[in-house]
């Protein structure tokens, strides 16, 4: 099996450990992944805000560059996987934007026909590799572990495919196989605050705290999300749990694919490590 991978620009900064952990759970699944060459920022968050043309510019010409490879596309953060299958759909759709679009890949030599299939992490994982042989690898069991499915807002934007937009259920797919238990709660789909933590942080902060202080409630032991940023946002909502819960909030967040390398004995985890201890000491006590 090869696919391509397009990390952008969180893979490779402010969430390198999420690329570190695919890559490590790619290669144990039999998966070969070639880094897209030469890929560039997909234009998400501000640029499309301000020019959307380049925005969709921006995530074609990465789409252009990988259509001769005749792969699929791998876009672990959502917020790129939009992007690319944002511009998807508007070839798809013929719209009148894809001119100006085919006009500016053409200055750089370029020409994307609409033929790239894009997978977000979650509809990769289930349906590309498949929850049996994520099932088959899995050497630590996350047996007894209660784990809060986040999706975040990105992975369930109108513009995801792979799986049901209304009511997602991957992500406690891969929590299943992986012998944990998947807990339900009432914001599993609400945004984090997104980048407003950096531009409007008081009400980033606010959004964070409200789903953070509704997975506690649902009983989970940690938090497994697909997205990058979510993971960052909630950990740091743990800091400011005192003043918006009224009581401090400490849940471990992980990435789905750190979660995933834990339990193929690839990724030590602290968390899941302190609650499997935890577990053994109540059961000798009993």
């Amino acid at each position: 099996m090869k696919c391509l991978y397009y990390p952008g620009c969180s893979q490779k900064a402010s969430s390198i450990s999420y690329e570190k952990s695919f890559l490590t759970i790619a290669r144990a699944l039999g998966i070969e992944i070639i880094e897209l060459d030469d890929w560039n920022c997909c234009g998400t968050t501000v640029t499309i805000s301000v020019n959307e043309i380049l925005s969709h510019t921006l995530s074609a010409r990465n789409l252009a560059i990988a259509e001769p490879y005749n792969l699929p596309v791998v876009a672990p953060c959502p917020s790129c996987y939009i992007s690319l299958n944002k511009v998807n759909k508007l070839y798809k759709e013929k719209s009148f934007l894809v001119d100006k679009i085919n006009a500016s890949l053409n200055e750089g030599g370029l020409k994307y026909n609409g033929k790239v299939r894009v997978y977000n992490i979650l509809d990769f994982l289930v349906n590309f590799v498949g929850a049996d042989k994520i099932s088959q690898k899995v050497v630590k069991p996350l047996k007894n572990i209660k784990i809060a499915p986040y999706y975040g807002c990105q992975i369930v934007n109108p513009y995801a495919t792979g799986d049901d937009n209304d009511n997602p259920r991957n992500l406690e797919k891969i929590i299943e196989v992986l012998g944990a238990v998947p807990v339900d709660f009432p914001y599993r789909t609400m945004c984090c605050g997104g980048s407003l933590m950096f531009t409007r942080k008081p009400q980033a902060e606010q959004m964070s705290n409200i789903i953070l202080k509704s997975i506690s409630h649902a009983g989970a032991d940690m938090v497994a999300t697909p997205c990058g940023l979510c993971q960052i946002n909630l950990n740091l909502a743990e800091k400011t749990s005192n003043q918006y819960s009224g009581s401090r909030i400490s849940l471990p967040v992980l990435n789905i694919a750190q979660l995933i390398s834990a339990a193929f004995g690839l990724e030590k985890s602290d968390a899941i490590e302190n609650f499997r201890k935890t577990e053994k000491s109540l059961t000798e006590v009993m």
